[in-house]
């Protein structure tokens, strides 16, 4: 597992129509872009807003997540 600091740089809707939200994330890797599906927790990240993101392999899938909190200089 790895956790990232980053900053939220754009909030967008994907073109699939589901109810899914993006976030693009600055991090020290270079942007991230992360699709969810909405809930109440990611609909509070807004864009500039600092966020931790999670990078996870498990049963051999990749995931990523995004949460509020943490530092990004």
């Amino acid at each position: 597992m790895k956790k990232l600091s980053g900053r939220v740089v754009e909030v967008f809707i994907p073109d699939n129509m589901n109810q899914e939200v993006g976030f693009r994330v600055e991090t020290n890797e270079g942007i991230k872009e992360i699709i969810e599906e909405q809930d109440e927790y990611n609909a509070k990240i807004l864009r500039e807003d600092n966020v931790i993101v999670t990078e996870q392999i498990i049963d051999g899938k990749y995931f990523i997540d995004i949460e509020l909190g943490g530092k990004y200089e």
